[in-house]
């Protein structure tokens, strides 16, 4: 299946696969499992903040409250945002 470039993945299109039991990768459902290109991101719980690493932006780091607010930034920037930090490599 071909997926549109221009279109971000809605709620439904989001995938996480347990890397550990604070460690998600994020995949779009809509790219298949054996492409590298299906991953987004990846969240990590840390100090009871959901830290979010999108790969569209592999220095940024934006930490949300909850898993859904986590979950669904990679769909839309409606979620509340706690904090933004910027990491120079």
């Amino acid at each position: 299946m071909k997926v549109e470039q221009d279109r971000r993945p809605i709620a439904v299109d989001i995938r996480l696969d347990a890397l550990s039991g604070t460690e998600w990768r994020v995949c779009d459902r809509r790219v298949a499992e054996s492409d590298h290109l299906s991953i987004l991101g990846f969240i990590e719980l840390r100090n009871g903040h959901f830290e979010v690493t999108a790969m569209s932006s592999p220095g940024d780091r934006v930490i949300f409250d909850s898993m859904g607010e986590a979950r669904q930034s990679f769909a839309s920037q409606d979620a509340t945002l706690i904090h933004r930090e910027q990491t120079v490599v």
